[in-house]
């Protein structure tokens, strides 16, 4: 039997699943807006990357604005620029100059107030850049530069830091490393998810693309409750990091 706090927990799971599935839905309507259906299915069906002709931006910023960052407010990271943020509490900061006198290259985010025992990184690529075969992993091998840095986490541990966590996302799919600063110990690709398919159905229960989807919006809620939440929300990373290096 399940018990309350479990429940409590799972409620709470399911809540912001919601949130970052409505966010999710708002990728495939920008490519209906720009007449760019047929963009949006060849990002779904085939290995390639997004066309920044074809959306009138650079891919990578488009990518950023119409789902990374959508995704991390759901997520519970708010955007400082919001009108809604209240000045605390977890927040991400784009093109951080934090720490550049101990690190020549910057990762795209920092994910600011998380925990005190957690410094959290992202590093986003364009719209099917982290490809789960061939040669594409453009994220992971950024965010396992940052991870495998003895001079950065010897920095982090004298702000009494224990945790680095590393984010790496194309949107599509999402990846996450852990690294004890204290002891070195890392653990690689501690969560991935992807999104693929579930755009791919939305894309297509809303007409953005043709097709039946295969996916339910139950089907993709539940997803993103049982595999993204608990380990990329800002309100449960820290437990979900932590645990992994328990004895």
């Amino acid at each position: 039997m399940t018990d309350e706090n479990s429940n409590g927990t799972l409620r709470r799971n399911e809540f912001l699943a919601e949130r970052v599935r409505q966010q999710l839905e708002g990728f495939p309507e920008k490519f209906r807006e720009l007449g760019e259906g047929g963009e949006l299915r060849k990002l779904c069906r085939e290995p390639t990357t997004l066309s920044g002709p074809k959306v009138n931006q650079a891919p990578e910023d488009f990518t950023e604005q119409y789902l990374i960052e959508p995704v991390l407010h759901g997520l519970g990271y708010w955007n400082p620029s919001s009108d809604r943020y209240s000045g605390t509490g977890p927040h991400f900061v784009r093109r951080p100059s934090t720490y550049r006198h101990v690190e020549i290259k910057r990762p795209d985010y920092l994910l600011k107030n998380v925990s005190p025992r957690l410094v959290c990184f992202l590093e986003a690529k364009a719209a099917n850049e982290e490809q789960a075969t061939g040669d594409k992993r453009r994220a992971t091998a950024d965010i396992e530069e940052y991870v495998e840095s003895d001079t950065f986490a010897k920095y982090l541990e004298t702000l009494e830091k224990r945790y680095l966590v590393a984010i790496g996302t194309d949107s599509f799919r999402w990846v996450l490393w852990a690294k004890d600063v204290r002891t070195g110990e890392t653990r690689p690709e501690l969560a991935t998810v992807d999104f693929s398919d579930a755009i791919e159905s939305i894309a297509k229960r809303d007409r953005v693309i043709e097709g039946e989807p295969d996916h339910s919006t139950t089907d993709v809620r539940k997803l993103i409750a049982d595999e993204f939440v608990p380990a990329f929300a800002a309100r449960s990373v820290t437990e979900f990091v932590t645990g992994a290096f328990a004895d």
